[in-house]
Protein backbone atom coordinates (compact mmCIF):
# COMPACT_ATOMS: atom_id res chain seq x y z
CA UNK A 1 0.00 0.00 0.00
CA UNK A 2 1.04 3.40 -0.99
CA UNK A 3 0.09 6.29 1.31
CA UNK A 4 -0.32 9.77 -0.29
CA UNK A 5 -0.36 12.65 2.28
CA UNK A 6 -2.10 15.35 1.27
CA UNK A 7 -1.18 19.54 2.42
CA UNK A 8 -4.19 19.48 5.28
CA UNK A 9 -2.58 16.49 6.64
CA UNK A 10 -5.17 14.07 5.12
CA UNK A 11 -4.43 11.22 3.27
CA UNK A 12 -5.39 8.74 0.90
CA UNK A 13 -3.60 5.04 1.17
CA UNK A 14 -3.82 3.60 -2.65
CA UNK A 15 -3.64 -0.46 -2.57
CA UNK A 16 -2.15 -2.72 -5.12
CA UNK A 17 -5.19 -3.04 -6.88
CA UNK A 18 -5.48 0.58 -7.49
CA UNK A 19 -8.31 1.08 -5.21
CA UNK A 20 -7.87 4.03 -2.83
CA UNK A 21 -9.12 4.95 0.88
CA UNK A 22 -9.06 8.33 2.43
CA UNK A 23 -8.47 9.39 6.06
CA UNK A 24 -8.09 13.00 8.09
CA UNK A 25 -5.92 13.48 10.63
CA UNK A 26 -7.96 13.52 13.89
CA UNK A 27 -8.04 16.72 15.62
CA UNK A 28 -7.41 16.30 19.00
CA UNK A 29 -4.02 14.65 17.68
CA UNK A 30 -2.33 17.71 17.22
CA UNK A 31 0.17 19.75 19.46
CA UNK A 32 2.48 22.83 19.85
CA UNK A 33 5.57 22.97 22.00
CA UNK A 34 6.95 26.68 22.89
CA UNK A 35 10.25 27.01 24.90
CA UNK A 36 10.84 29.49 27.53
CA UNK A 37 12.64 32.56 26.44
CA UNK A 38 16.72 31.54 27.33
CA UNK A 39 20.02 32.72 26.96
CA UNK A 40 21.58 30.55 24.02
CA UNK A 41 25.31 29.79 24.03
CA UNK A 42 26.75 30.07 20.14
CA UNK A 43 25.29 26.66 18.22
CA UNK A 44 22.86 25.64 21.08
CA UNK A 45 19.79 23.97 20.48
CA UNK A 46 16.56 25.93 21.43
CA UNK A 47 14.03 23.26 21.11
CA UNK A 48 13.97 19.21 20.06
CA UNK A 49 10.91 17.42 20.35
CA UNK A 50 11.43 13.86 20.09
CA UNK A 51 8.36 11.39 19.08
CA UNK A 52 7.84 8.47 22.27
CA UNK A 53 5.23 7.47 20.13
CA UNK A 54 5.40 3.53 19.00
CA UNK A 55 2.46 3.83 16.95
CA UNK A 56 2.06 6.78 15.77
CA UNK A 57 4.29 9.21 13.08
CA UNK A 58 4.99 13.03 14.29
CA UNK A 59 4.26 15.26 10.97
CA UNK A 60 5.86 18.51 12.15
CA UNK A 61 3.86 21.31 10.20
CA UNK A 62 6.15 24.54 11.11
CA UNK A 63 8.99 25.79 13.42
CA UNK A 64 9.56 29.00 14.60
CA UNK A 65 12.54 31.02 16.32
CA UNK A 66 13.14 33.95 17.24
CA UNK A 67 17.21 35.16 18.51
CA UNK A 68 17.75 38.71 19.45
CA UNK A 69 20.88 38.91 17.27
CA UNK A 70 21.81 38.62 13.70
CA UNK A 71 22.20 34.71 12.93
CA UNK A 72 21.93 31.34 10.70
CA UNK A 73 19.50 29.32 12.34
CA UNK A 74 19.78 25.45 11.33
CA UNK A 75 16.69 23.40 11.55
CA UNK A 76 18.03 19.19 12.05
CA UNK A 77 17.22 16.32 12.65
CA UNK A 78 19.73 14.72 15.72
CA UNK A 79 19.84 10.82 16.14
CA UNK A 80 17.91 10.13 19.11
CA UNK A 81 20.48 10.22 22.42
CA UNK A 82 20.01 10.91 26.24
CA UNK A 83 18.98 14.41 25.53
CA UNK A 84 18.66 17.01 28.69
CA UNK A 85 17.62 20.35 29.20
CA UNK A 86 14.35 22.93 30.30
CA UNK A 87 11.32 19.85 30.05
CA UNK A 88 8.62 21.70 27.59
CA UNK A 89 4.89 19.91 27.99
CA UNK A 90 3.34 19.90 24.50
CA UNK A 91 -0.22 21.58 24.90
CA UNK A 92 -3.28 19.97 22.86
CA UNK A 93 -4.52 22.86 20.04
CA UNK A 94 -7.47 21.01 19.94
CA UNK A 95 -9.09 22.33 23.75
CA UNK A 96 -11.94 20.32 24.29
CA UNK A 97 -9.93 17.53 24.36
CA UNK A 98 -7.72 16.58 26.99
CA UNK A 99 -4.89 15.05 25.49
CA UNK A 100 -1.07 14.31 26.79
CA UNK A 101 1.95 14.69 23.86
CA UNK A 102 3.47 10.81 23.57
CA UNK A 103 6.75 13.59 23.13
CA UNK A 104 9.54 14.54 24.93
CA UNK A 105 10.45 18.46 24.41
CA UNK A 106 13.38 19.94 25.61
CA UNK A 107 14.42 23.66 25.49
CA UNK A 108 18.17 24.71 25.52
CA UNK A 109 18.62 21.07 25.11
CA UNK A 110 22.14 19.46 25.02
CA UNK A 111 23.53 16.07 24.43
CA UNK A 112 22.71 15.98 20.65
CA UNK A 113 24.45 16.69 17.86
CA UNK A 114 23.93 18.96 15.21
CA UNK A 115 23.46 16.60 12.18
CA UNK A 116 21.09 16.07 9.19
CA UNK A 117 20.46 20.06 8.90
CA UNK A 118 17.55 20.19 6.33
CA UNK A 119 17.33 23.96 6.41
CA UNK A 120 19.90 26.55 7.12
CA UNK A 121 17.88 29.93 7.19
CA UNK A 122 19.08 33.72 8.61
CA UNK A 123 17.72 35.94 10.68
CA UNK A 124 17.07 39.67 8.41
CA UNK A 125 18.46 41.78 11.50
CA UNK A 126 20.12 44.74 12.36
CA UNK A 127 21.05 45.75 16.06
CA UNK A 128 17.64 47.96 16.04
CA UNK A 129 14.79 45.89 14.09
CA UNK A 130 14.87 41.90 14.83
CA UNK A 131 12.97 39.62 12.69
CA UNK A 132 11.68 35.95 13.56
CA UNK A 133 12.44 32.89 11.54
CA UNK A 134 9.39 30.50 10.49
CA UNK A 135 9.98 27.22 8.21
CA UNK A 136 6.54 25.90 7.27
CA UNK A 137 6.79 22.89 6.38
CA UNK A 138 3.08 21.13 6.05
CA UNK A 139 3.44 18.12 7.76
CA UNK A 140 6.33 16.94 5.32
CA UNK A 141 8.91 16.47 8.16
CA UNK A 142 7.73 13.20 9.59
CA UNK A 143 9.19 11.63 13.03
CA UNK A 144 8.42 7.86 13.77
CA UNK A 145 9.79 6.57 17.39
CA UNK A 146 12.13 8.58 18.58
CA UNK A 147 12.78 10.65 15.67
CA UNK A 148 13.48 14.07 16.70
CA UNK A 149 13.33 17.41 15.36
CA UNK A 150 15.10 20.59 16.39
CA UNK A 151 16.69 24.08 15.57
CA UNK A 152 19.96 25.60 16.61
CA UNK A 153 20.90 29.33 16.85
CA UNK A 154 24.47 29.62 15.14
CA UNK A 155 25.58 32.80 17.41
CA UNK A 156 25.19 33.12 20.60
CA UNK A 157 21.62 34.74 21.71
CA UNK A 158 20.57 36.50 25.00
CA UNK A 159 16.66 35.88 23.95
CA UNK A 160 15.95 33.00 22.20
CA UNK A 161 12.30 31.66 21.69
CA UNK A 162 11.53 29.26 19.52
CA UNK A 163 7.74 27.02 18.78
CA UNK A 164 7.62 23.73 17.23
CA UNK A 165 3.77 22.38 16.10
CA UNK A 166 2.91 19.09 14.57
CA UNK A 167 0.21 16.14 14.51
CA UNK A 168 0.17 12.59 14.98
CA UNK A 169 -0.92 9.98 12.63
CA UNK A 170 -1.06 6.32 12.37
CA UNK A 171 1.71 4.40 11.30
CA UNK A 172 0.89 3.45 7.76
CA UNK A 173 2.62 0.48 5.78
CA UNK A 174 4.04 1.55 2.75
CA UNK A 175 4.72 -0.95 -0.52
Amino acid sequence: MTTIIGRNGGAMDVRSDGAATTHQVEEDEVFSWTSVTANIDANDTVILVTNDSTTKHLHITSMYVYSDVPSAIDFFTPAFAAFTGTAITGIALNRTDVNIAPATALGDSSGDTLANIFAKLFTNETATDQFAVQLDLDGLLILGYHDSAAIAIVEASAVANSVIMGYYHDNHARS
